[in-house]
């Protein structure tokens, strides 16, 4: 039951990422931007992401691997949740961003500042949507390579983040800083 439940979430976000693309391409929009962290380290931390969804496709379709422990039903309940969160922010963030949506800084001018709805509860959502998905990985196949891809991604992705911020920052100057006084990076409550 609970491979189902991954499986299906996991066929999900892979439509959500091939629409975006899809959408980008048809309508001619950028979807790569420039990398805001040496494109070395931006490449890994995509990378690292990938083993993590690997892991999960693996739970989802019932593939035995090595585990460090035996998950019991409270800790893959917990990683449903978290997997189910994550992939709710995910898409109100996806849907919320639109033709915004670029991985790495975009140099349109035509991009607007996002405050609203699901960027007034966290700087960061579509990030924060993933970390959760990833940390579920590591809850439905505690190995531990998808225990380091998960850390090394999270860690890369937190200074993806400042970078980001930075670039805001000089791009929407006081309007930003306003917005980053009232919402947090991460969590807002």
């Amino acid at each position: 039951m609970i491979s189902t439940i991954v499986l299906i979430i996991f066929l999900s976000l892979v439509f959500l990422i091939a629409t975006v693309v899809f959408r980008a391409i048809i309508k001619k929009e950028q979807i790569i931007g420039r990398p805001p962290i040496p494109v070395q380290f931006f490449i890994l931390a995509k990378m690292l992401v990938v083993i993590n969804l690997t892991f999960l496709l693996l739970r989802g379709l019932n593939i035995s691997v090595y585990r460090i422990f035996v998950s019991v039903g409270f800790i893959d309940i917990t990683a449903l949740a978290f997997l189910l969160l994550g992939t709710i922010i995910l898409f109100l963030s996806t849907f919320k961003l639109k033709s915004d949506l670029v991985f790495g800084l975009s140099s349109s001018d035509k991009h607007k500042l996002q405050t609203k709805g699901i960027y007034s509860l966290s700087r960061h959502p579509f990030f924060l949507g993933f970390i959760f998905i990833l940390f579920s990985s590591c809850l439905l196949v505690p190995h531990y390579l998808n225990i380091l891809a998960f850390l090394g991604a999270w860690v890369i992705h937190h200074f993806i983040m400042i970078k980001e911020e930075e670039f805001l920052s000089k791009q929407y100057g006081e309007e930003y800083t306003q917005y980053t006084n009232k919402v947090k990076r991460y969590i807002t409550f």
